[in-house]
């Protein structure tokens, strides 16, 4: 019984750190906090368009090499890097909330910057969101990123199913 309320303590004890704590910003730095934050969003707003523009014309790269070559042996990685693109984001997103993060921990909350070990950008919006919402912090640029990410990864879907059809699977 000692053992396991001893597991039971400890295992409360090591999980209490993993669950994130809102602090506040502090109501005298939260003009300069919104201000900052939407400068940033601004500076890194045409960076992500652009990084989704290259992604996608790589895409396109591919998917026109495979029309052009065909799919089988040398030409097989252009079909699988086409796919490989299509799971996955372009960090364009992902790369604004890390700095985000990075600022409102080191500058803002005087604590060391923690990066998120994920590339899902909700686990950073569930982070960030209160902080944006109490500071009223525009965020519709992002929401419009991702909306154009969203957008122009409905060209790469429709690469992929026409490539697949034409590269059927054995």
């Amino acid at each position: 019984m000692k053992k396991f309320l001893l597991i039971v303590i400890s295992i409360f004890l090591y999980c209490i750190p993993a669950f994130a704590e809102y602090i506040p910003i502090p109501k005298h730095l939260s003009k300069q906090y919104k201000a900052e934050m939407e400068q940033i969003i601004d500076e890194e707003y045409p960076k992500a368009i652009k990084t989704i523009d290259k992604y996608i014309k790589a895409g396109t790269k591919y998917y026109n090499r495979v029309l052009k070559d065909g799919c089988f042996s040398d030409n097989e990685m252009n079909v699988i890097n086409l796919n490989l693109m299509y799971e996955h984001e372009t960090g364009a997103v992902l790369h604004i909330y890390a700095k985000l993060l990075e600022v409102t921990q080191k500058k803002y909350l005087k604590q060391d910057f923690e990066p998120l070990g994920t590339d899902f950008s909700e686990s950073f919006i569930d982070y960030l969101e209160p902080y944006f919402k109490s500071n009223n912090v525009n965020t519709q640029k992002i929401d419009n990123i991702t909306k154009y990410e969203i957008e122009k990864y409905k060209i790469l879907k429709n690469y992929n199913i026409r490539v697949n059809k034409l590269c059927p699977n054995d």
